[in-house]
């Protein structure tokens, strides 16, 4: 049988997730860690020509980085070159089908599986924001707790109560078929539930500039904690001015030659984060530029600004441009289903009841206010709670 072989650093949160979503589907794998082994690290650039981990191959044939091998599993291909069958019953017309494994789809897949119903949980990965968050010091009971191991303790937590699970799956559109709910999912397979929980959260946003797309893994980066360590002693621009782009600043401080912060206006982070990047000593604000292109010739050598108040442009020399301009719904399968605000984000009552019957949201994909873990989760509880009441009065 082919095998999956992984270069991972010790600390990276994709690695990690993916990890995470191997072991949750039954996968095992080798993996090469390449933290302190500059000859594995050395190898695996050569092998994939990425200064980004993790990087996959099955067998000896390269897959690519976490998109790719994520893509590979929604679509079913990864299951089928592995020769994976499926457990879960897709005749099954279920209570409650949960989108997301994230602390909101994790706690409302736990409530909805310890009232006795009938649940699955489908993500294409598990832990969402959380996955790749590095030490969490908030959440209730747990002074300091790193991002996967708290996504562990839920996952395992709601599985104990019979939660079944589709873990890799992405969903792409959601219908109606009379008291039936309909998932179709990216691999061509559907899921029937009377109810359905939509916590798919919100994921990194992108540029959209020449570039960006060409030089991914190669110069550009959207995960400081991943990849920094590949850029030591070198010259980068980090491109946001929010709570994400001053912890990657303050990161890259310990690790890079000079950092450049480039954002269209004023630092909006929290204000410890904005202090400790205003005190440090290799990083250099740019306010008020806009990005425009990414250029180079096998990696990243530049990064072109615009002014924003004159349209005058700017050149920065760099090897490396990591993006933290904030995060976007993931709401996409759901927009011609259930209103939305102009964020793109599900309108909710405070039981996460959507406009469409039997249909609720709960977490960072909802108009809810707070983002926070520990918000997210209870609106989870909130909304599997909120979908057995609709079960029993339907019944």
């Amino acid at each position: 049988m082919a095998r999956i072989h992984m270069y991972s650093m010790e600390w990276c949160p994709y690695c990690a997730k993916a990890k995470a979503m191997l072991k949750a589907k039954g996968i095992d794998y080798d993996e090469i860690d390449v933290t302190h082994d500059e000859d594995a690290a050395r190898e695996m650039v050569e092998r994939t020509g990425q200064r980004a981990v993790p990087q996959f191959f099955l067998d000896d044939e390269y897959l690519g980085g976490y998109d790719s091998l994520a893509y590979l599993n929604a679509t079913g291909e990864l299951d089928k070159r592995l020769g994976i069958e499926l457990k879960v019953d897709l005749t099954k017309v279920w209570d409650v089908a949960v989108v997301g494994g994230g602390p909101a789809g994790l706690t409302a897949a736990m409530y909805a599986a310890r009232k006795s119903l009938s649940t699955v949980l489908v993500a294409l990965d598990l832990g969402g924001q959380v996955g790749i968050t590095h030490t969490i010091t908030n959440y209730p009971g747990l002074p300091a707790v790193t991002g996967p191991d708290l996504v562990k303790l839920m996952f395992e937590q709601a599985y104990m109560y019979g939660m079944e699970r589709l873990i890799g799956e992405r969903v792409t559109g959601l219908s109606i078929d009379g008291v039936a709910k309909v998932l179709t999912l990216a691999s061509g397979k559907r899921i029937l539930a009377r109810t359905v929980i939509v916590a798919s959260g919100a994921q990194k946003r992108r540029l959209d500039i020449p570039g960006e797309n060409e030089f991914m893994g190669r110069g550009v980066v959207y995960c400081s904690t991943c990849d920094g360590p590949f850029y030591r002693d070198a010259t980068i621009a980090i491109v946001g001015g929010g709570s994400s782009a001053m912890e990657a600043a303050v990161e890259m401080n310990a690790i890079a030659r000079k950092i450049y912060v480039v954002s269209r206006g004023e630092w909006s982070g929290e204000s410890y984060l904005v202090d400790k990047v205003r005190g440090a000593r290799k990083v250099r604000p740019l306010r008020g530029f806009e990005p425009v292109e990414i250029k180079g010739d096998d990696v990243v050598n530049a990064l072109v600004l615009r002014n924003v108040k004159n349209s005058k442009s700017k050149t920065l020399k760099v090897d490396g441009v990591f993006i933290e301009v904030g995060l976007f719904p993931q709401s996409d399968f759901m927009l011609d289903v259930v209103d939305t605000n102009q964020r793109g984000e599900i309108v909710v009552d405070a039981h996460g009841v959507t406009g469409v019957r039997g249909v609720f949201a709960a977490g960072d994909v909802t108009d809810n206010h707070d983002k926070q873990i520990v918000v997210a989760a209870g609106e989870g509880a909130t909304a599997a709670l909120a979908a057995f009441d609709y079960l029993i009065h339907q019944r």
